[in-house]
């Protein structure tokens, strides 16, 4: 099933985005100093795959066949690897700067990297969920990244602005919680749209 989801989101990505992505991996893999890599690559890599998450829970809806699926045995399962395909597109896209944060013992960035690799595919999915259409994700989370890109802490799910080396955000167990709320209510929405009307 996960395979499925995973082919299903990546379905028409160009050969082009792989290797942006692929030079985007270098650059983080070989960039001195570490610190242009939280500050500078990690942004960029993950602003990269916007227009795929933004795909999360819309696709079905997009295409006409949410009917269709509404009749699968097992919709929160498919839901479910739907939202770990987007957890695995996301790890990807930031591979480059976790082995280099690794790498150098930045052990708050590696747990701030894992808050931003959970927070955003339930944003996706949660929020391409309630509205079914893509645009929603992409007008909302282009701005949060704009933020944290040009140095403001508060929204920093990646941990990019750094105080005296560590991130200054709000801190991963913050966004692994909203992620974990925004994954509550994906599942409740969909549960909620799935039941028979009388």
């Amino acid at each position: 099933m996960l395979a499925g989801e995973l082919r299903v989101l990546l379905r028409g990505v160009a050969w082009w985005w792989w290797l942006g992505l692929a030079g985007i991996t270098a650059v983080a893999l070989t960039m001195t100093p570490v610190s242009g890599v939280t500050r500078m690559v990690l942004p960029v890599a993950w602003i990269w795959p916007v227009l795929i998450w933004s795909r999360l829970g819309t696709q079905r809806y997009e295409h006409g066949v949410d009917a269709l699926l509404g009749a699968y045995p097992a919709p929160r399962r498919r839901m479910f690897a739907e939202w770990i395909s987007g957890l695995a597109l996301t790890a990807l896209a930031g591979v480059g700067p976790l082995i280099r944060m690794t790498g150098q013992g930045d052990w708050p960035g590696v747990a701030a990297w894992w808050g931003g690799v959970l927070f955003i595919p339930s944003l996706a999915l949660a929020v391409g969920t309630l509205s079914r259409s893509h645009r929603l994700f992409q007008a909302g989370y282009l701005p949060l990244w704009y933020a944290v890109a040009n140095g403001v802490p508060m929204g920093d799910f990646m941990g990019a602005v750094r105080e005296n080396g560590v991130p200054a955000g709000p801190g991963p167990a913050v966004f692994a919680a909203l992620a974990g709320l925004l994954l509550t209510a994906a599942f409740a929405v969909e549960s909620l749209r799935g039941r028979p009307r009388r």
